[in-house]
Parts: structure tokens; sequence; C-alpha cells
């Protein structure tokens, strides 16, 4: 069998296994007795398979964080802890089956506007552009930058503040989106957290992130925006996404017990073959099984990251136990949280993805009893916040790598905007714990 062949087989087998995550983190939803574990085999397997696949830095933070994981988790079986593997085998995969289960949305949630129109420029665009690259980015995550990017750098290159603006408003949709990773991560460590409060906090904050890239960018310090191109979104483009925020939002108001993650998981593919079946008729599954093994695959580094996160957050568990480590504060109130939500947001300028951190100090401070909306704020915010700025962001590096933008001065303007959202985040959070304590 020839080596191409091989790796096809390989990559053909790691996609289906991952997809297979989906439906199984849509059981163990509904049927608490499906052992989690056996998902994160399964999901485990899968990035096995797309291993010599991922870049040798996302390898090593991975080994890293697993190695830490294990060594923790080792420690704490030992010290009488149980259930330890089996956690670090299911902690993350509720959020890895939601992350999967969005990729579909791709087929049916169209790029705004035509693709060969010629591009408007001016405040107007700018403004449209924003908007747009937010609405679609929080139902289909990074995929909606890829298709603003390549719209805006089909007949010249990308300009940095175009990236620094999709990078901004794309990411500080964190903040409220049912359909980021940051989500997921919030509410599993904060299980008792509401959605509706989350987003009810969220969105303002959102809305006032997004001025700030707008009026940032608008300033004659960066020529007034005359030079920046974008393109209008067309409103009927956006009923997909609207669609599914109301699904989500309903469901989740009807069934409480059921978990936001896996309405998600059920929705995403399920409105996608309903759409799909209505625009291709019987082309419908081949599109999908077409999306299952181009698309998948690229996501094996990225779920690899989350899985080995979840080993890293049982192993830090374990080891918390084993020290019987004190609390770093006496109660968890507004200025706690804001001092959590900036040292994660300055790690993650330093290199270090928010959802590490989360998987350290969740566990940790959960002891507390903190208020579980104000714990889940707290992940969201310095997941908005500290993304934009960090170097191993998805969004920037492949702003950097795919379309020439160089990466020092991208997070340099970030860290501009970081620092501004850290302090409305942190009075947000003072002002919210005072509100309910």
């Amino acid at each position: 069998m020839a080596d191409a062949e091989v790796s096809r087989l390989r990559v053909g087998t790691g996609a289906w296994l991952l997809a297979s995550v989906v439906p199984l983190t849509v059981v163990g939803a509904l049927a608490p007795a499906w052992p989690g574990w056996v998902t994160g085999v399964i999901a485990w397997t899968a990035c096995a398979l797309f291993w010599c696949d991922m870049p040798p830095r996302q390898r090593a933070i991975v080994l890293a964080l697993v190695g830490v994981g294990a060594a923790g988790i080792v420690w704490g079986t030992v010290a009488g802890q149980e259930g330890l593997i089996a956690r670090g085998l299911a902690q993350n995969i509720p959020l890895t089956g939601m992350l999967v289960a969005v990729s579909f949305l791709q087929l049916v949630t169209t790029a705004p506007g035509a693709g060969e129109e010629k591009l408007e420029t001016g405040k107007r665009a700018l403004a449209s552009t924003l908007a747009g690259v937010h609405l679609f980015g929080a139902v289909i995550n990074y995929s909606a930058v890829a298709i603003f990017a390549d719209r805006l750098s089909a007949r010249r290159a990308l300009s940095l503040d175009q990236a620094v603006g999709l990078s901004q408003s794309f990411i500080v949709g964190a903040l409220w989106s049912p359909f980021y990773g940051a989500m997921a991560v919030a509410i599993t460590f904060a299980p008792g957290a509401s959605l509706l409060t989350l987003m009810s906090v969220g969105i303002p904050l959102t809305a006032v992130g997004v001025a700030i890239t707008y009026f940032t960018l608008a300033s004659e310090r960066h020529g007034g925006a005359r030079d920046f191109a974008g393109y209008p979104v067309r409103l009927e483009a956006l009923w997909v996404p609207f669609v599914l925020a109301v699904g989500v939002l309903a469901i989740h108001a009807l069934q409480p017990a059921w978990s936001v993650l896996a309405i998600i998981a059920l929705l995403a593919p399920a409105v996608t073959a309903v759409v799909l079946v209505a625009r291709r008729g019987s082309a419908a599954p081949a599109l999908m099984a077409e999306l299952v093994r181009t698309r998948i695959p690229r996501m094996g580094g990225e779920m690899a990251l989350f899985l080995a996160a979840g080993v890293l957050a049982a192993g830090m568990a374990g080891m918390i136990g084993a020290l019987d480590l004190g609390m770093p504060f006496t109660r968890f109130g507004g200025p706690e949280a804001a001092l959590v939500c900036a040292v994660i947001v300055f790690a993650a300028w330093a290199g270090l993805h928010p959802v590490i951190f989360v998987a350290v100090i969740g566990p940790w401070l959960a002891p507390l009893a903190p208020d579980q909306n104000l714990f889940a704020m707290v992940f969201l915010m310095a997941w908005a916040v500290g993304l934009p700025a960090c170097p191993m962001s998805n969004t920037v590096l492949s702003l950097s790598a795919r379309y020439g933008i160089p990466a020092g001065r991208l997070l340099a303007r970030n860290r501009i905007f970081s620092l501004q959202m850290l302090a409305l985040g942190a009075a947000v959070l003072v002002a919210y714990a005072r509100l309910v304590t």
C-alpha cells in the first residue's frame, strides 16, 4: 500500500472517529450512565491519528500538558483519590463535541455578500465588516475570519488594520456566544452558571469592545478608515445564526437539565442537515461527509489541545488534593475575580492559552464555592480579552502565516485593546459581585 494511501486512510479514520464524538456527546448528556471516558478514548485515538500532521510546537504543548496532568493524576491516585483517570479522559469531551458540531455550520452559513463585487471603503465598510465577522464568528467560529480575510485579500494583500479589526471583533465574541470554546470551558468549570445571565452581561460588554475597535480604526491616527476596504453584510444571510441562537436558548429554557454543549452538539448538525436537504436535496449527505473528510482533520491540533487541558485539569485536582494546598483567598468576590482575570490575561500575553490557566485555576478555586456566574464571567472575560494578544492564538497565528501579517505588530496593536477591555471587564466583575453578594 502506497504511503499516500496509508496517509489518506489514517486521516480519514481519524476524521470519522472525531466526528463520532458529536453524537456521543449528546448521548452522554441525555444518558448519564454512558461512560464519558469511552468517548475520551475515541477522541484521543482520533488526535493520535492526526499527530504527525500537527505543528511541532503544538505537539510540544500537548505533550507538556498531558505530562504534567498525568503526573498529577498518578500523585492523586497514590494519595487515595479515585476517578482521576476517567475524569482526565472525559473532562473536555463536551467541549470537543460542541466544537466539532459547530464546524458543520460552514456548509449553510454563506459568505456575506457575493464573491466578486467591488469592495467598499470608509467608515461604513469598516462598521459592516466588524459587525459581520462578529455575528458570523459567533456561530461558525474562526471560519468566519477566514471567509472575510480571503475575500478582503482577493485583490490586494490584507492590511494590518483589517487584521486588527477581524481579530478583535471576532475574539471578543467569546464574552457571550454559546458557540465558542470559551463558553464551553466556562460552563465546564462553573456548571451552575446561567447561560442567559452570562449572555446578558456579555453582549453589552461585547458591543463596547467592538465599538472600541471601530473608533480606534476610524480615528485620524489610522487615516479615518478612508482606505479601509470592507463589504456590506446581507441581512438574509444571518437567519441561520439567529435560528441557532434562539433554538439553544429555547431548548435550554424548556430543558434546563440538558447541557448547553449537548444542545449545541445536537442542533448544529441537525440544522445543517435540514438546510442542506432543502437547498441541495439528495446531495446533502455527500456534502456533510466531504466536510468530515476535509475540514475535521484540520481541527486535530486544536482538539488535542483542549483534550490535553482536560487531562491537566484532572491532574491539578489530584495534585491539589494530595498536597492539601491552601486557598489563595478566603472568599471569591469582585476584587478576587478581577485579579484572577488579570493573571490569566497576562499569562496569555506570555503565550499560555487561557484554557491552560483555567484548567489549573478552576479546580483550585472551586472549594471556595464562588458564585457560579461570577466564576464563569472570569473565564469568559479572560478568554475574550487575553486571546487577541496571545502568541498561541489560532487567529493570530493564521493571520500571520496565511496572510503575511507581522505577528509582532498585530500583537502590539491587540495588546492595547486587551488592556482597555481588561480595565472594563474588571469593573464589570466588581460591579456584578456587589449586586449578587
